[in-house]
């Protein structure tokens, strides 16, 4: 698993679990307002007839609640990943305090197993 703060603004999260990896690269995360210049990555890593998929959670500045997104699915099979862009616009206090990054494998729309990365703090402060 890994995290970094690259610069203000900036933010990457990665993990692995077995058959799976996925990563969040975030290119303007600003203190408040829209988080844009997302990229979401899912990996398959093992030739198991699994497919895997990522998902994003944000958290309030409490730093206990979640809330989470819905699944990219990447069903090409081992060795590939499929990568999304995407952006957060709509937060119940206009502050984005936290992301949170989740990579797992599925059978349909059964989770086997998943992981998160670190908690992401917004690199502008809290």
């Amino acid at each position: 698993m890994g995290i970094s703060s690259a610069s203000a603004g900036t933010a990457y999260g990665s993990c692995y679990t077995t058959g799976a990896s996925g990563s969040v690269n975030i290119a303007n995360w600003p203190y408040t307002g829209s988080v844009t210049g997302i990229s979401l990555k899912a990996y398959d890593e093992k030739p198991d007839g699994h497919h895997v998929r990522v998902r994003l959670a944000t958290g309030n500045p409490d730093g206990v609640s979640w809330s989470y997104f819905g699944w990219h699915s990447n069903t090409a099979g081992y060795g590939t990943y499929k990568e999304w862009n995407t952006y957060i616009t709509s937060v119940p206090n206009g502050h984005v305090g936290s992301i949170l990054l989740q990579a797992a494998t599925f059978e349909g729309d059964t989770l086997l197993n998943y992981c998160s990365s670190k908690r992401l703090e917004n690199p502008e402060g809290l």
